[in-house]
């Protein structure tokens, strides 16, 4: 049990000192030798526990990826499945916006994130893919959502294209209008066609 504990702690603190590391050189910057002095461990500890500062650089991006995923879930005020895989959009959208690591990579190492764009999905977009279909079935359920085999892959990769284009739209100060027009435009894709024309007959 204290083996496992210290494990966790030590993969905590490895995690946490690869994300200081990134934010401040980028992840081409960042040195297995950096992260192990930051983390108060040799570089053979660093190698056997993580193997490569690309894995390093991965799994502290799903742990982030994680984090905020529970943070914005745990936040979401209770309403139908509709309003709540809505609220929890958006807001993801905000949170990984504003990531110092993500902000820090997509700087200085954008062609780190471009196999996770057009290749193949990452962890972390699988865990946001989980929650979507999650938040998707509770809306199927209780009639709020009308949604589709591929519509929590079409949701995923909208707010992917709004988060990876954040940089451009907080210089322009057009991230809150986007975010509120992302919200407006899932609102529209998720409420069911029968429910449109029930208002239009009334």
């Amino acid at each position: 049990m204290t083996s496992q504990r210290t494990n966790v702690q030590a993969d905590a603190t490895l995690l946490s000192a690869t994300r200081d590391s990134v934010v401040l050189h980028g992840v081409r910057r960042t040195t297995a030798n950096d992260i192990a002095e930051r983390a108060g461990i040799s570089r053979m500890t660093f190698y056997r526990r993580m193997g490569s500062v690309e894995n390093a650089v991965l799994a502290t991006l799903t742990h982030e990826f994680r984090s905020y995923a529970n943070t914005v879930r745990i936040g979401t005020p209770t309403g139908t499945g509709r309003q709540e895989l809505v609220h929890f959009a958006v807001e993801s959208v905000r949170v990984f916006a504003t990531s110092e690591l993500l902000a820090s990579i997509a700087e200085r190492d954008p062609e780190f994130l471009i196999p996770y764009v057009t290749d193949r999905f990452g962890a972390s977009q699988q865990l946001i893919l989980d929650q979507l279909r999650t938040l998707l079935d509770a809306g199927v359920t209780d009639g709020s959502i009308e949604a589709a085999g591929g519509t929590a892959t079409t949701l995923l990769l909208a707010l992917q294209g709004v988060a990876l284009s954040s940089r451009v739209l907080l210089k322009t100060d057009a991230f809150e209008d986007a975010l509120a027009e992302l919200a407006k435009m899932l609102e529209r894709y998720l409420t069911p066609s029968n429910n449109g024309a029930q208002q239009s007959g009334a």
